[in-house]
C-alpha cells in the first residue's frame, strides 16, 4: 500500500513535544523539525530527455588522427567507352580513369565541472557521490552537442549533418499533411522516397533505411488501412524492394525547409554516408582552483559527409 504524509500530524506530535520540553519554537523551527522526519528517497532521479541517436542511426567513423582539422576522402570515376572500328582501324578510342577530393572540416568542443573540499566533504557525510554526478553531467554536455552535429552539423563553419546535406535531393510528397490523410497516402509518400532512390542513380542505389521524426512515425505506426488491421508502416515494409528499417529521431521535427518535419530515406552504409567522430570524449586531469577542483573534458568532431548522395532522398511537409 501507498503511503502517504501528513504533514499537520508532524506539526501537532512536535508542537506537542515541544510543550512537554518546555520549548518555545517558531512556526519556521516547527516546519523545520517536521521536515525531518518525513521519509528521505534515497533514489536519484534524473530528468530525462530525448534519447541521443545519431551515432545509432548513421554509421560512425572513429579512425581519425585526434590532431586532424579536416578530413578527406578521395574518390575515383571512369571515363570513356568502347567504339565500333572499321578492320585495321587505328583511331581507337581511350578510356581513363578521374580521381577527386573532398574535404571535411573537423573541430573541438569542451565542457568541464568542478568540485570544493568542501563538496567533498558533504559528499561523505551524505553518500550522494557529488562529482560523479557532475562528471555524467559533462560526459552528456558533450555527447548533446556531438549528437546536434551528427544532425544538424555547424553552420558557422560550414559544416552538415544528416538533416541537411545541400547534396541530397527533396521528393515532393505527392499527398501533403499526414495528419490529414489516409494510410494508402502514407505508403505511397514512402513508396515514392524509395523509387526516387531507384530511379535517379539508375538502379546503382537501394534503401534500406527510412528514418522520421516521431510525430510521422507515430502517424505511419497508427494508420491502418481501410477494412484491415494493417498499418501504413507494416504494409510499406511488407511491399517495400529494400527498406526493413524504420528509426526515429527527435531532430527530424524541425529539420526541413520553413521548420517543417522532414523524412530521410537511403541506404545505412559507411561508404555511403558517415558521422566523423575522432575524439567522442575525453577528461582531462582536474586542475586545482583554489579551494577546488576543475576537471575540463573535450570533443573533436565533424558533420556527416555523403559520399553518394544518390543513396539519399528527403521529403518535407508530411
Amino acid at each position: 500500500m501507498k503511503r502517504t504524509h501528513r504533514f499537520d500530524m508532524y506539526l501537532t506530535a512536535v508542537a506537542s513535544i515541544a510543550r512537554q520540553g518546555d520549548m518555545r519554537l517558531d512556526a519556521n523551527e516547527t516546519a523545520m523539525f517536521a521536515r525531518q522526519l518525513e521519509d528521505i528517497d534515497t533514489e536519484l532521479y534524473r530528468v530525462e530527455y530525448p534519447q541521443l541517436k545519431g551515432t545509432s542511426i548513421v554509421p560512425t567513423r572513429t579512425a581519425i588522427n585526434e590532431g586532424a582539422e579536416e578530413y578527406t576522402f578521395r574518390s575515383i570515376d571512369k571515363a570513356g567507352r568502347s567504339a565500333v572500328i572499321a578492320n585495321y582501324g587505328s583511331d581507337v578510342p581511350r578510356v581513363d580513369v578521374q580521381g577527386k577530393e573532398e574535404s571535411a572540416k573537423l573541430f573541438g568542443h569542451a565542457a568541464s565541472y568542478g568540485f570544493s573540499i568542501q563538496d567533498l566533504r558533504r559528499s561523505r557525510m551524505s553518500g550522494l557521490p557529488l562529482e560523479n554526478e557532475r562528471a555524467l553531467a559533462a560526459r552528456e554536455a558533450i555527447d548533446l552537442t556531438n549528437d546536434t552535429v551528427c544532425a544538424f552539423g555547424e553552420s558557422s563553419i560550414g559544416v552538415t549533418g544528416f538533416w541537411n546535406n545541400t547534396g541530397v535531393s527533396l521528393v515532393t510528397p505527392t499527398t501533403g499533411t499526414w495528419l490529414t490523410a489516409t494510410a494508402e497516402q502514407i505508403a505511397d509518400d514512402l513508396f515514392k522516397m524509395e523509387r526516387a532512390v531507384i530511379v535517379d542513380s539508375n538502379g546503382v542505389e537501394m534503401a534500406d533505411t527510412v528514418v522520421m521524426p516521431p510525430s510521422l512515425f507515430a502517424l505511419a505506426s497508427t494508420k491502418r488501412l481501410a477494412n484491415t488491421e494493417v498499418t501504413a508502416m507494416e504494409f510499406f515494409l511488407k511491399k517495400s524492394l529494400g527498406v526493413k528499417n524504420v528509426e526515429f529521431w527527435y531532430h527530424g521535427e524541425t529539420a526541413g525547409a520553413a521548420s517543417v518535419p522532414r523524412i530521410a530515406m537511403g541506404r545505412r552504409d559507411p561508404k555511403k554516408l558517415e558521422f566523423l567522430l575522432p575524439l567522442p570524449f575525453y577528461q582531462m586531469a582536474p586542475e586545482q582552483k583554489g579551494l577546488g577542483f576543475v576537471i575540463n573534458c573535450d570533443s573533436r568532431v565533424g558533420g556527416v559527409i555523403f559520399r553518394y548522395p544518390k543513396s539519399w532522398r528527403y521529403m518535407d511537409g508530411c
